[in-house]
């Protein structure tokens, strides 16, 4: 009982930390490009992963790979996921983006079923429809309401749900400390190849908020917002995934996953407090039903398989 409560804290407060990092990056978002706070938060990572982590787990060595193809595959899919996230938000509320974005867990039961053929029962293909249901709800296709820019977290859980059916495959020789480590070189290169490419090509008229984050050159930092991207942005997604991988290690997936749900509440409650802005009926009815579809997804996969080792694995971001 105590162990659970420990990977039910650990998955609580690693989630917890996610959203803090969410909403740092939107508070960035008119003032840095999005590669520039990407850059910063890898470095920032790498050095607590070389200061804090590694001097736990032997040295260097323990980050050697036999398959840097999958660690590549991997870490552009959470580059992937977090560049369509982040752009989003930078135009949508906390709270719908991470909605939309929670759809994840019912596109990698598809995708399971799809490439991996793993069985999905009638139950479980229901609440997937449920999910979707929900989603439709959050994105509102065909109305006044609809934003072509509420895409782009269904887009980011689409990378995010490709980063899991590819764990699932190819993840159990791979540790999850080494994993975490190339996901941040991955961040940390397409960074770089960002700031070059959009400094020489200097797309300084773009007013687009969206398309501004992404595109706009690099600034330089004042003191304050490098303490701001490191305690808010690159220490929160380091803490977070050394807990949310803590706790998948160590105890079962369908007992944790239902409690990252937590994250879906603080954005809520974040974009009302932060922004002064609360969902409309149609989008709270649509996180809820995204809420109870994922986790009865989630329950159910207890009794529809044991736990396998590349789903105790999980990074968000």
């Amino acid at each position: 009982m105590k162990n659970n409560i420990r990977g039910i804290g650990a998955i609580i407060i690693g989630s917890i930390c996610f959203s803090v990092n969410d909403v740092s990056v939107k508070l960035f978002s008119s003032e840095y490009a999005l590669h520039q706070l990407m850059f910063f938060r890898a470095v920032f990572a790498i050095l607590i992963l070389f200061m804090v982590v590694l001097p736990f787990y032997g040295g260097l060595t323990y980050l050697s790979t036999r398959n840097p193809l999958f660690h590549f595959f991997r870490g552009m899919a959470v580059v992937g996921a977090n560049t369509f996230f982040f752009l989003s938000i930078a135009k949508l509320s906390i709270a719908e983006a991470t909605a939309i974005f929670f759809i994840a867990p019912i596109l990698i039961t598809v995708f399971a079923s799809i490439f991996l053929k793993e069985k999905v029962g009638i139950r479980r293909g229901f609440a997937c429809l449920l999910g979707f249901l929900g989603m439709i709800f959050v994105i509102k296709p065909g109305t006044i309401g609809f934003q072509l820019v509420a895409i782009f977290p269904l887009i980011a859980a689409l990378f995010y749900s490709a980063l899991h059916v590819i764990t699932r495959k190819y993840g159990a020789a791979e540790k999850p400390i080494t994993m975490g480590f190339y996901i941040q070189v991955c961040f940390l290169v397409s960074s770089i190849i960002f700031a070059i490419l959009f400094t020489f090509f200097e797309f300084n008229h773009v007013e687009n908020d969206m398309f501004s984050f992404l595109l706009r050159p690099w600034k330089n930092p004042e003191i304050f917002d490098i303490f701001h991207i490191f305690f808010g942005i690159a220490l929160p997604i380091s803490l977070g995934g050394i807990l949310v991988s803590y706790a998948y290690k160590n105890h079962e997936a369908s007992l944790l996953a239902p409690f990252e749900y937590v994250a879906l509440v603080v954005a809520v409650c974040s974009t009302y407090l932060i922004w002064n802005e609360v969902p409309d009926l149609f989008s709270i009815f649509g996180i809820i039903l995204i809420m109870v579809s994922g986790i009865f997804v989630s329950l159910r996969e207890k009794e529809v398989s044991k736990l396998r080792t590349s789903r105790k694995i999980i990074v968000r971001r």
